[in-house]
């Protein structure tokens, strides 16, 4: 039962003003408000009233009712969804605003002053390595390898063919990227001081003599293209828990400075839902979402799709509702990989009813025929399956052959309207299904007291 009232007492005691109780749970304005904005705001049409979405949000609330007189809010499986959400949208609340984002341009910031200016040389080079104290006789080989190389490739000799003429390791000859201050200062300055395609004439730093090959060069990029980079590694370094810690000193600070940071967290996270009404109305809105899907599927989502007898029933009942615009094809059609397969599965479809089709098949084809036969049912219109148009209604030339299963027929029969509830399932279904709410919810009106306050309802998104 709804009343229309004037004055609530429950809301006399309230700061926010009251606009209904429902089971004797009050509905603040603010709660409708946002619910009602926040609908409007997610529909194409925006013509809805206030007072058409009051009954939708009171047939909402009923459900809600509900679900907690049934305590599906103490399920384990609710306790842990709702926490889950909870703690992913208190997270922010918990933490230094942008203090992530914050270290990770730093990072780029330095990165880019000592990057941007030269950026990333991809290099490679023809290497003489030497040991540390090398003989005298290997620092004069590898000097004569170096000025031969340098000459060969001023002869036009390829990069690869000089490689090869030396026998030096791919590896070795590779390309790889460098940046500044990452190899030797002999090495560095040379390759920056070419150009794109150049190759240096020998060098020597401690690790042997090169011929320096610059592939080519790129900048150092935007904050934009190495930011998710930079943030899966401070992630590693667990920066997400030193934003909370931060945050819990400024916290400790504002309640007196007698806590710690994890003490201070704590209280914080537990005045969420008061302190930020905005975190108030999405928590709500959550718990009451999980409850009205919760208690929605199993008085009437599950139970449509399950009902059987109730589907044959309702059918019946309303059977005059449910027309084709066009004949249909009530059956099958049957995939094989050879004529004497396909002739096997047509001989165990023509007589059966179509609603046996699937436990026929299930029951008397043999297990390892998936590599030899495959079926398709249903009730099809013309341009739903290309065989069947061809088969039953004359159109067209077929379909494409699934690769293996050449050999294709169809059973069945044509049907003008409707006859078993499953030629229609879907509607029938989804007809059902509001049928089963509505009575559930005659029900709930009669159970749960609902008391509405007209002159708070007159101020919804109309007041100071």
């Amino acid at each position: 039962m709804i009343l229309l009232i004037s004055v609530l007492s429950a809301g006399a005691q309230s700061k926010e003003p009251v606009l209904m109780v429902v089971n004797g749970k009050e509905v603040t304005r603010s709660e409708f408000e946002y619910a009602f904005n926040k609908n409007r705001g997610n529909v194409s049409d925006e013509g809805e009233t206030v007072e058409e979405y009051l009954k939708m949000y009171i047939d909402f609330k009923l459900k809600v009712a509900e679900a907690e007189y049934l305590q599906l809010d103490t399920l384990t499986s609710f306790k842990e969804e709702y926490k889950k959400d909870r703690d992913q949208l208190a997270e922010s609340y918990l933490t230094i605003p942008n203090y992530v984002e914050n270290e990770a341009y730093k990072i780029y910031a330095k990165d880019s002053a000592t990057i941007g200016k030269d950026g990333f040389l991809q290099v490679s080079h023809i290497f003489f390595p030497l040991k540390q104290r090398s003989e005298a006789a290997d620092i004069a080989l590898a000097k004569a390898n170096v000025a031969e190389a340098y000459e060969m490739l001023s002869n036009g000799k390829s990069f690869d063919e000089v490689v090869n003429h030396f026998g030096i390791s791919p590896r070795m000859a590779a390309p790889f990227e460098i940046i500044r201050g990452q190899v030797y200062a002999e090495f560095e300055n040379t390759a920056y001081a070419l150009a794109d395609g150049e190759f240096s004439q020998p060098i020597e730093t401690p690790a042997g003599y090169h011929v320096v090959m610059r592939l080519s060069s790129r900048p150092f990029g935007s904050f934009e293209e190495y930011r998710p980079a930079i943030i899966k590694m401070l992630e590693q370094q667990d920066i997400r828990e030193s934003a909370r810690i931060k945050r819990g000193y400024e916290l400790a600070e504002e309640f007196g400075g007698n806590m710690t940071p994890q003490e201070a967290l704590a209280r914080e996270d537990s005045l969420l839902e008061t302190k930020y009404p905005e975190f108030g109305n999405l928590m709500r809105e959550y718990h009451d979402g999980l409850l009205f899907f919760e208690v929605s599927t199993r008085e009437v989502w599950d139970k449509a799709a399950k009902d059987e007898e109730g589907l044959v029933k309702f059918f019946n009942k309303n059977k005059k509702k449910y027309v084709f615009d066009s004949p249909r094809y009530r059956g099958a059609v049957l995939h094989a990989n050879s004529q004497e397969n396909l002739e096997m599965l047509k001989s165990m479809l023509v007589d059966k009813k179509h609603a046996e089709y699937k436990s026929v098949i299930e029951a008397e084809l043999p297990k390892d025929s998936v590599n030899s036969v495959r079926v398709e049912i249903g009730v099809f219109a013309q341009g739903d399956n290309a065989w069947v148009d061809k088969s039953v209604f004359g159109v067209g030339e077929g379909g494409k052959h699934r690769r293996g299963f050449n050999y294709v027929d169809v059973v069945g029969e044509v049907i003008a309207a409707p006859q078993v509830y499953t030629d229609v399932k879907g509607s029938v279904t989804a007809d059902y299904q509001k049928y089963l709410e509505e009575k559930w919810l005659q029900k709930l009106r009669k159970k749960y007291k609902v008391k509405v306050n007209k002159e708070v309802l007159k101020t919804v998104n109309n007041h100071d």
